[in-house]
């Protein structure tokens, strides 16, 4: 089944509109707070207008970490947060005692040997790597269900690769790909031959919520919807800028296996690889992975594992001081 974070649900018009590129979110902004709707309760991400002067919203489900576009006439807004006992709360609090130490959360509980696919998608002048997502597909065609894969999107990726991301949402709209989409900021900064400390985000003028909401921007106008995730560039941050990221309300995701890092993935791990052509190294590794585990994928004991859902389970676990 998908997910109402990978596609615009709500109005299949107002989605054709996006992915043609004529609709662009204005005055996009951080807005957390509760959010009621009957019997429905939510947290607000994110507010912005369009062109007909309606409001909208982004909005998250904090028991299943969905997230879905709304608009804000209909909904009784509390610009506070209480105290929160939802999937979301006690991720957001563990993240904040010692997230910031991985760059986020790194591993999840698996069922058997399920793994979480991560795809960086960092600024590159080459395509995306199809044959990744092509074999993905062609190893778990027989579960007969969308194949589970997280994409960390950067801005200046989705201008540059507008076709790729149209391919992508494709296989989304054709049910063959189930997508987080994981905010990777707007331009992913890298100065070459600077140490790691003083690079990506650290970069002097860097402002953390702009980058933030600079990818989401472009997600919103290229008809996907950004998740409650984001992904640090290099996977480089301290206890500062971790706590600028929280304040946005999402949810910093790392990685235990960076495969052209040589780190071998485990049940459980969230694997890391390139999949914007800069490092076809972690492709080749992934791409040999599944061909170890060809068996064991038949057997349904090897598979990909939803970011989400995994999370949302791994919640009862999660202690905090």
């Amino acid at each position: 089944m998908l997910h109402a974070r990978s596609i615009f649900v709500f109005l299949a018009a107002f989605h054709s509109l996006a992915v043609s590129g004529s609709w662009i979110p204005r005055d996009l902004k951080v807005a957390l707070g509760e959010i009621d709707s009957g019997s429905i309760h939510r947290i607000r991400l994110r507010t912005f207008d369009e062109a007909s002067g309606n409001r909208w919203m982004l909005v998250l489900d904090p028991e299943n970490l969905e997230t879905s576009v709304r608009l804000e006439e209909g909904w009784t807004v509390h610009d506070t947060l209480g105290a929160d006992s939802t999937a979301w709360g006690k991720l957001r609090r563990s993240e904040m005692d010692f997230g910031w130490k991985n760059s986020g959360l790194s591993h999840v509980l698996a069922k058997e040997s399920g793994i979480v696919l991560s795809v960086d998608l960092c600024p590159s002048h080459h395509p995306l790597d199809r044959r990744l997502i092509v074999r993905i597909l062609d190893a778990f065609r027989r579960d007969g269900k969308p194949v589970p894969v997280s994409f960390a999107l950067s801005g200046d990726w989705i201008r540059c690769h507008g076709n790729d991301l149209a391919w992508l949402v494709a296989l989304v709209d054709s049910a063959k790909i189930d997508p987080t989409w994981i905010n990777h900021t707007d331009h992913h900064y890298y100065r070459k031959g600077l140490a790691e400390n003083l690079n990506f985000l650290f970069l002097p003028g860097t402002n953390v919520t702009r980058e933030i909401l600079g990818a989401e921007s472009e997600m919103l106008r290229h008809g996907v919807v950004p998740s409650v995730f984001f992904r640090f560039p290099g996977l480089v941050d301290n206890e500062s800028i971790f706590a600028e990221v929280l304040e946005t309300g999402l949810l910093p995701v790392g990685a235990d296996a960076w495969l052209a890092k040589n780190q071998k993935p485990g049940a459980g791990s969230i694997v890391l690889v390139h999949g914007n052509g800069n490092e076809p190294v972690g492709v080749d590794d992934f791409l040999h992975l599944l061909d170890k585990h060809r068996s064991d994928i038949q057997k349904g004991v090897w598979h990909l594992e939803d970011l989400s859902g995994e999370l949302e389970e791994e919640t009862e676990s999660v202690k905090t001081p």
